[in-house]
């Protein structure tokens, strides 16, 4: 099922930021509060972005699947309608009848295979989510690493050093405020697993705090 294949192209870049997380924010964070600008950064910056595209860029294929399978419901309603309607009047045909047990066995096959590829696709949702958050999360502790390396002497005397320090903040919270908009529409739908993101950036050095999450 494509479910799976969305689900094994995840897992990596999944298992590669909880990696890069452990490894390099705490090295980044300890060179920024000396104003010092990490040299792979920028690059680092980019590329958690692509994973952030990655997971974004399979959202539309599932909706796809999600559509295929209420139509699919629908359709097997009308069945299972038609064959109630069908049993009452052929009680007393058994060729007829058993055309009957025959479709029964079908729709209780389609059945089957829509809990299958509904609980695929709850799995494969939460995947993507988890990716999603995780990529968010990490690109802000990035940021605001980016920016208490400016703040803390990197950039100084630079003609771009003010201009590089405010987009690097409107970047940093329309982030911010796309993860508490993705964690408030996890919330509504009754999905965990989202991390809750709290950074605080001073001339002190960056400070990122995370909660709720189910990583």
């Amino acid at each position: 099922m494509i479910t799976k294949v969305i689900n094994d192209k995840m897992s990596a870049p999944i298992d590669f930021l909880r990696g890069y997380k452990d490894r390099k924010i705490p090295l980044y964070q300890g060179k920024a509060s000396q104003g010092e600008m990490p040299e792979n950064l920028p690059k680092d910056i980019e590329k958690i972005k692509k994973i952030k595209k990655l997971a974004e860029s399979v959202e539309p294929t599932l909706k796809a699947i999600r559509n295929t399978i209420a139509g699919i419901k629908v359709a097997k309603a009308i069945a299972g309608a038609a064959a109630d309607a069908g049993k009452i009047g052929s009680a007393l045909v058994p060729p007829v009848a058993a055309a009957g047990v025959l479709q029964d066995k079908i729709i209780e096959k389609v059945k089957e295979e829509i809990s299958d590829a509904s609980a695929a696709l709850k799995n494969t949702d939460f995947l993507i989510n988890q990716l999603k958050a995780l990529a968010i999360e990490t690109i802000i502790a990035l940021l605001a690493i980016k920016l208490a390396s400016l703040a803390n002497g990197s950039g100084k005397g630079k003609d771009t050093g003010d201009d590089d320090l405010e987009s690097t903040q409107q970047e940093l919270d329309s982030l911010v405020a796309l993860s508490e908009a993705e964690e408030s529409n996890q919330n509504n739908d009754g999905n965990g697993g989202v991390t809750t993101i709290t950074t605080t950036t001073t001339s002190t050095g960056t400070s990122t705090s995370t909660g709720g999450g189910g990583y």
